[in-house]
Order: C-alpha cells, then structure tokens, then sequence
C-alpha cells in the first residue's frame, strides 16, 4: 500500500473560515451594542421631554387659574415670566411668552422648558386663554 494512496480525514476549521466566523460575530455584537445605546439614549431623551413638558404646564395652569379668578388678585399680578422649577430632583428653567392671538382679549401662553445648565429647551406648551394677562 502506498503512502499516497489513502486520504486522510482531517476534522476541525480552517484559519480562513475561524477569522470569517469572528468577523460575523464582531459585526453582530458591535450592531447590537450600537442599538442598546441608541435605545438608551432615547430613553434618557424622552425622560427629560416628560419633564420639561410637566414643568411647563405647571406653569400655563398658574395663568388658566388666574384667568378662571380661582387665584387672589394679589397672587395674580406676582406671576413671572421665567425661572427655575425643580422637579424630580434637577431644576429646570422655564420662560414664557404671552402674545396677543386674533379675537378680543385673546392671549396665547406658550412656556419652554429645559434643564437649567441646557441652553436648549426640551418640552414646548403652548395655551389660547381670554383676558388679560395679570388681570
């Protein structure tokens, strides 16, 4: 019998195809940790969008309140038109803008919110109110 006559059965992976199977996985992982941190950053991004949307109404239920006379005339004309809330332990700084819409005694209240060290602003309200402001 010759020693070229019989092939013999090799088991196991090549160098070639453990370096593709690496690189599948690399790629899969790497994809995966990608959109974990995409989903974390949304998460953190709606979280702040929630509250600064809150603190904003807080702020348009102050003046429905007013407008509704439910609040002493005292009270009423101390209103200011920004500063910081906190809530859930971080402040938030707020401003609002009273404009003067279409019709009689018409004002539209819009409050931005944010996070106080932001210049940005996370959460817009707006509100169409009758009479006038302080009043």
């Amino acid at each position: 019998m010759s020693r070229y006559g019989r092939a013999k059965s090799v088991s196991g992976f090549t160098l070639i195809e453990v370096a593709v199977a690496l690189a599948i996985l690399s790629w899969v992982l790497g994809s995966t940790l990608y959109v974990v941190q995409q989903y974390a950053d949304e998460r953190l991004k709606l979280r702040q969008g929630f509250f600064a949307t809150q603190v904003s109404w807080n702020r348009l239920l102050e003046r429905y309140q007013d407008s509704q006379g439910w609040v002493p005339t005292t009270d009423r004309s101390t209103r200011q038109t920004r500063g910081v809330e906190d809530q859930i332990d971080q402040s938030w700084r707020w401003q609002m803008e009273i404009k003067s819409a279409m019709g009689e005694d018409l004002y539209r209240y819009e409050v931005k919110a944010g996070p106080e060290k932001s210049d940005r602003f996370s959460g817009v309200l707006a509100l169409y109110l009758v009479g006038k402001p302080g009043s």
